[in-house]
Order: C-alpha cells, then sequence, then structure tokens
C-alpha cells in the first residue's frame, strides 16, 4: 500500500513539474509599438520606447506571462502609422499595439487593431477616440486626457491668471483642431471672450497671412494649437509683426526645440500645458531612476514616456486578470484593474500574486491613478508651465 502511494506521489509530482515547465515554457507574448520616433513627435518618441522597455523589463521580472516588444516609427504620420500597423498584426502577431502620439494616427491604427481583435493603447488627446466604440465595449484606450478634459482644465486655469480674452490660432491637423475647438467652449463657459478662431494648414512655409488676422484682434493671450515645426514659424511670425501679447499652447509644440528655434528672448514668458507625472508616486520614481540611469535626464520632462510606461504595466495586469488576450475582455480588464475597489499596486508584480488569488487591484501608476470610464478615457492631472531664462519652468499643477 505504501509503495502504491509512493508511486502515485512520483507520478503527480512528474505531472506537476512537467505542467510547471511547460508553463514556464510559454511562449513570449508579442506587444506591438507604434512611436513617433522621428516627424513632429520626434522629441518624445525614443524617450517612450526606453520607458516602455523598462516596463516590459520588470513584467518579465514578475514571473508571469512574458512579454517581447516589437517597435516602429511611424514618422508622426499615418500613413506611416498604418505601414507599421500592418507589420506588427500581419507579420508579428502582436497582441496588442502601444504608443500612438499623434491622434491622427491612433485614429488610422484603431480599425486595423479593431478587425484584429487586439487592444489599442494610446497617448493621443482627439474627442473622436471617445466615440470609436459603444460605452462598456473599449478596446481602443488612451492613457492620456481627451482634448475636451484637458481645454477644460487649461481655460479656467488661464482665466484665473487673469487672461479674460484670447484668439486661438490652430492647426488644423486631427490632434491639434479639436483642442482648439474645446479650449475655445470651455474659455467661454469658464466667462471668458473668444475673439477671434483662426485655424491654418498644416506643413506650410509661412503663416503671415493667419498671424496677421491675429495680430489685428488684440487678446490679453494667443492660444495656440499646434506642434513644434508650425508652431515655431507661427511664434517667430507674430513676434516679427510686433506681437505684444503673449503665447499659450501645448508642452508638446513648446518646447527646448522651439525655443532653441524662435529664440530664448521670443519665448520668454511664454505658456505651456500639458498632463504631468506624478512625482511623489512610487511607480514614478522607480521609473524615474531607471531612466535616469540610461539617460542622465529625469523622465518627468517626457510626460509621454511616463504614460506608455504605466500602460505596459496596465495591459499586464488585464492580460492576467482577463485570461486571455482577446480585445473585448483584456478592455473590460483594463477599467477594473485601473479603478477601485480593490487593493492598490504599483506594478505588475506587486499585482500577479492577488490576481493569482482572485483577488482584486488597482493599479496607481507613475501618471498617478488611471481610472479609466466606460469610454476608455482618464482625468488630467495638468501641469502650468511658463518659458523663464530659456527654460521651460513648471509653475503650478491643475486637476479637472
Amino acid at each position: 500500500m505504501k509503495t502504491r502511494m509512493f508511486v502515485i506521489a512520483v507520478v503527480v509530482a512528474l505531472v506537476a513539474c512537467g505542467m510547471s515547465t511547460a508553463y514556464s515554457q510559454a511562449p513570449p507574448i508579442d506587444i506591438g509599438a507604434i512611436l513617433p520616433l522621428t516627424g513632429a513627435g520626434g522629441a518624445y518618441g525614443p524617450g517612450m520606447q526606453l520607458a516602455m522597455q523598462i516596463a516590459v523589463d520588470e513584467v518579465n521580472s514578475a514571473g508571469g506571462n512574458q512579454f517581447r516588444l516589437h517597435v516602429e516609427d511611424d514618422a508622426t504620420n499615418p500613413d506611416q502609422g498604418v505601414r507599421a500597423a500592418h507589420k506588427l498584426i500581419d507579420v508579428n502577431h502582436v497582441k496588442a499595439i502601444v504608443g500612438t502620439w499623434a491622434s491622427s494616427v491612433t485614429l488610422a491604427v484603431a480599425p486595423l487593431t479593431q478587425a484584429a481583435d487586439i487592444v489599442e493603447m494610446n497617448v493621443s488627446g482627439s474627442p473622436k477616440l471617445s466615440t470609436l466604440e459603444p460605452p462598456g465595449q473599449r478596446t481602443v484606450f488612451r492613457v492620456n486626457a481627451t482634448d475636451a478634459a484637458l481645454a477644460e482644465t487649461v481655460a479656467k486655469a488661464l482665466y484665473s491668471q487673469g487672461f479674460k480674452s484670447v484668439t486661438i490660432i490652430s492647426n488644423n491637423a486631427a490632434g491639434t483642431i479639436g483642442f482648439g475647438e474645446s479650449f475655445r467652449d470651455s474659455f467661454t463657459k469658464t466667462g471668458g471672450t473668444v475673439l477671434s478662431t483662426i485655424v491654418y494648414p498644416d506643413k506650410q512655409s509661412s503663416y503671415t497671412t493667419e498671424v496677421g488676422k491675429a495680430l489685428a484682434t488684440k487678446p490679453d493671450l494667443y492660444v495656440l494649437s499646434c506642434y513644434t515645426p508650425d508652431g515655431s514659424l507661427v511664434v517667430k511670425e507674430a513676434y516679427q509683426g510686433g506681437a505684444t501679447a503673449k503665447f499659450a499652447m501645448p508642452a508638446w509644440c513648446l518646447n527646448d526645440e522651439m525655443i532653441s528655434g524662435v529664440g530664448a528672448n521670443v519665448a520668454e514668458g511664454d505658456i505651456a500645458f500639458d498632463l504631468v507625472a506624478v512625482s511623489s508616486s512610487k511607480a514614478y520614481q522607480r521609473l524615474n531612476a531607471a531612466y535616469k540611469a540610461k539617460t542622465g535626464k529625469d523622465v518627468f520632462d517626457n510626460v509621454y514616456a511616463v504614460h506608455v510606461y504605466d500602460a505596459i504595466h496596465l495591459l499586464a495586469l488585464a492580460f492576467q486578470k482577463a485570461g486571455t488576450t482577446k480585445s473585448h475582455a483584456v478592455g473590460k480588464a483594463l477599467i477594473e484593474v485601473s479603478n477601485p475597489p480593490g487593493q492598490e499596486v504599483t506594478s505588475f508584480g506587486e499585482g500577479l500574486p492577488l490576481l493569482r488569488q482572485g483577488k482584486g487591484v488597482h493599479y496607481v501608476g507613475a501618471s498617478g491613478p488611471i481610472k479609466f470610464n466606460d469610454q476608455g478615457d482618464m482625468a488630467p492631472n495638468v501641469g502650468i508651465f511658463k518659458v523663464e531664462n530659456g527654460k521651460v519652468v513648471l509653475k503650478t499643477v491643475a486637476s479637472e
């Protein structure tokens, strides 16, 4: 009897060992990254790639599903983004695509991920992304604020600083015109006056006609919704035209590249705004230490790198929670692991044992609490910056 029990125990142990070995040797999950390594978003793409790899390394060290990252450059161009998505989906057979920056790229890529039954996680702001799918059936998620949410927070902040009238100057690209429209509505609702809204075509050699119209309105402040190349032209031509009011614009436009291009004296006093990381969070401090060790720079200056870092950890938690990579199941899981109730965790490694025990988790990342809603959107944590002595300096943080 003892011999029989011993044999049974050995067989059970061997089976268990075999199962464990099979699990540990499971192929990695292929994850696609479509990033603006060049083009208008080129100042942010390389840092985003590094942050994603740091997150992937952390996920892989946790002992659960292993991720393998495939990176493609979209050149901040929707056509190139589509080609990148086709390669990742058809050749690399990725189970998710993360990182699209320009709204035009995300809007072009989203139909491909939907058709492939995989989730797409982006850092774009276009309001159109909120209406791609019915509430509760989301497979496209933004680790960023909507243009409307960002505009509302910025409008209130600028109005409270004494700017009562503005003229809006907006690039007509998908990733910029939406913010201009949302800001117009929010600033008016706040009590401010929008003297004029001027829309210009992207990628022109000069904007003197549009700038001339804007200068004639004489506002307290010009609000410029742009990318760095076109925004630099507008600011430089406004200065040459004798503009007295300053500019406020997204920080993805007003950055070191713009200041260098137009001159520090021209940009002095201009205002920038964007989402900011929560530098006191455990996840941020972990990311920043690894990022700074490789670059010598703080990741705080590239909020999109912070966002995609969080996206990778959220994706790993959602895959574990869903038990599949199918898009609608993962989409439901993303909402669950990003919202209370559930134990607060700051990484996949912290959440994995809890999920294996059937417990709920709530991810609080380097961006702060994500809290996806049914539209796949999150609330903003907005920094208001000012150019001082040629540097973009954080002045205050505002929340929705």
